[in-house]
Parts: structure tokens; C-alpha cells; sequence
């Protein structure tokens, strides 16, 4: 199975073509417009859109012989904009968690600390199918200082205690804030004072991680900031 996130900055019906040509089973892209997941064309994938702008929101994509089903919560989440759950079924059913972490109006609750609160909120997640969470975290374990509780690292020990882990972590062995790779450069600048890590797929550590690989500024520096994260797994 094949999952990629990608934050496409925003005009994906012109970029999707790209993601798709390597056939990837489920597709998580943010600053995705909602006609982008309405459109025919896109080689037998089908998509289900969450968010308030109808341009720039967050899309979930899947191949033909999976589906995809946008799960109810119990209640609102409140303060939570994009943090979005869905059922997949198909060679492997698991709860998928799409990730566009944004900012709150109260500073704890921005970025990485939307995901601490959906987590805090949404404990039945957890107690049926293995969940994946993929997107675009938009946080760094480099940025711990700045956030003493509800940061990073705290939320990667969360998951862990999940039995969830990082697939680029897990792959590379690197450890958060110190990732030779990154998944963002800043106003899509090459110098290194300008590249982050902000982009992740958490899955079930029990699952074996096959392949991982991170898309090239010199190959996706025209078409976003963020560049793809891909994994192959066998569940």
C-alpha cells in the first residue's frame, strides 16, 4: 500500500497528474480546492474534500478498489479546523487522520497544537481500526523551546504510546528536529536557513515500512513549498 501527502499550494487540477503517475493508494493533499476532488479524469481516483474555503481546503484521494468514507464525530470539535477523520476500506481498512495544521485563535491551539487537541477530543479514534495520520503538520521538534507544553515532541510521545511512529523516522532512523531531509522550504527559497521538516505519515509501528521517499526541491520547487512524502507499506 502506497500513501503520499502533499501540501500542493493550491491549484492541484493542474499538479495532480504529477502525484498520481506514482499510482499511489491513497493521496493526502492540503491547499487542495473541493472541485479538484469533484473532477473526472484523474486515472480512476476518486477524492472527498473537508474544509470552509472552497479553494483551498483539504483533499483525500483514493485508487480504484479502495474507498473512502468521511466519519461523523461525536461532537464538534471545536477550534479544530483540519484535523479531518476518514474510513478506508480496502485490501487494508484503517482510520485515516488528513492533517492541515493551521493557526487557532489562542496561540496553544495553533499548529501542532490543533492535532494535541483533536487527539485530546477524539479518544474513539483509537478504539477500532488501525489509524494513519498523514498531512501537514506544520511543526518541527526544533520549535519545542518556544512551546513548553502541547508541542512536538510531546505529541510524537502521544502517538507513540499509540504504538504509532513516523515513517520517515522510522525509515531513516533520524530523530524529529534533526532530519537531513526536509519537506518545506520557506517562500520556496533553496538556501538551508529556509528548509524545515514539517511534513509526516504516523502509522501502526507494526506495520513494515518498505519504501519512503521525500520529493527533490529541484523536482517540486516550482510547484509548492512543500514537496511529497511517500510510503509503501505492508500492513
Amino acid at each position: 500500500m502506497k500513501i503520499v501527502t502533499w501540501n500542493c499550494q493550491q491549484a492541484f487540477a493542474r499538479k495532480a497528474e504529477r502525484i498520481f503517475s506514482g499510482a499511489p493508494d491513497i493521496a493526502v493533499i492540503q491547499e487542495c480546492s473541493k472541485q479538484s476532488t469533484e473532477m473526472l479524469g484523474f486515472d480512476g481516483y476518486s477524492g472527498l474534500w473537508a474544509g470552509e474555503n472552497l479553494n483551498k481546503g483539504v483533499g483525500v484521494f483514493c485508487k480504484a478498489g479502495w474507498s473512502l468514507r468521511a466519519l461523523g464525530r461525536r461532537k464538534r470539535l471545536d477550534g479544530v479546523r483540519w484535523v479531518v477523520p476518514f474510513e478506508v476500506d480496502g485490501p487494508v481498512s484503517f482510520t485515516l487522520i488528513a492533517v492541515w495544521a493551521c493557526t487557532a485563535k489562542i496561540r496553544r491551539e495553533s499548529y501542532v497544537g490543533q492535532i494535541h487537541k483533536a487527539l485530546r477530543d477524539s479518544p474513539e479514534w483509537f478504539r477500532g481500526a488501525p489509524i494513519v495520520m498523514a498531512g501537514d503538520f506544520n511543526s518541527s521538534a526544533i520549535f519545542d523551546r518556544n512551546r513548553p507544553v502541547w508541542n512536538h515532541s510531546s505529541m510524537v510521545g502521544k502517538l507513540k504510546r499509540r504504538g504509532m511512529v513516523s515513517a520517515y523516522h522510522a525509515h531513516r532512523g533520524e530523530e524529529h528536529g534533526v532530519e537531513t531531509t526536509p519537506t518545506f522550504h520557506l517562500y520556496r527559497r533553496a538556501e538551508e536557513r529556509y528548509r524545515y521538516h514539517f511534513d509526516y505519515i504516523f502509522l501502526p509501528e507494526a506495520w513494515r515500512i518498505e519504501a519512503m521517499s521525500v520529493g527533490q526541491y529541484c523536482e517540486w520547487g516550482s510547484e509548492s513549498d512543500h514537496f511529497p512524502l511517500m510510503v509503501e507499506v505492508v500492513a
